[in-house]
């Protein structure tokens, strides 16, 4: 039997797993379409992926925890939001915190998102 999540158990699990953080990143990326992974801006209102607000810096993080450079190219090893260059490559987008932190703000603004992905 498959477990059915629910938001709250969701976002209990961002609050509290930096890795679960990264992989909401990761999975956010891939449900954006693929001219907005491109660009790294929301072109369509489906409600699916990143938010206009979000899609510019989930997008950096997701190519970062993937590998890609700026034309979704797998170049890289794909790294953590802990790595220890990951502040001064992406800190731009951490508003002034950590890296891990505005991922979490994001990953926890869009968890029905993620409630539903994980309920398959």
């Amino acid at each position: 039997m498959n477990k059915l999540w629910n938001r709250e158990e969701i976002d209990a699990l961002l609050i509290e797993n930096d890795v679960a953080v990264m992989r909401a990143i990761c999975r956010l990326f891939e449900m954006q379409t693929q001219c907005e992974q491109a660009t790294g801006m929301t072109d369509t209102k489906n409600n699916v992926g990143f938010s206009a607000s979000d899609a510019k810096a989930g997008t950096r993080m997701a190519r970062w925890l993937l590998g890609l450079n700026d034309r979704n190219e797998k170049r890289y090893q794909p790294k953590s939001l802990l790595h220890p260059k990951c502040q001064m490559v992406l800190g731009r987008y951490a508003q002034g915190g950590r890296v891990i932190d505005r991922a979490r703000k994001i990953a926890m603004k869009h968890s029905k998102q993620l409630v539903r992905l994980a309920n398959g």
